[in-house]
């Protein structure tokens, strides 16, 4: 396998991905309590943890 075909599988896991993300917050209401308070608590972990990689790089 090259370097492009890996790159094609990877954009395509990536898409895949993303749009089960897309397709699960478009139907938020019908999600159970547990997925409700999983999904913000995920990105704002992810917030947190970009702005401390920003924070550590510049101060």
């Amino acid at each position: 396998m090259d370097l492009k075909q890996s790159f094609a599988e990877l954009n395509q896991n990536l898409n895949n991905f993303f749009n089960f993300i897309a397709d699960k917050l478009k139907n938020y209401k019908n999600l159970s309590l547990g997925e409700q308070i999983a999904y913000p608590a995920v990105g704002l972990g992810l917030i947190l943890l970009l702005v401390s990689l920003v924070m550590f790089v510049i101060i």
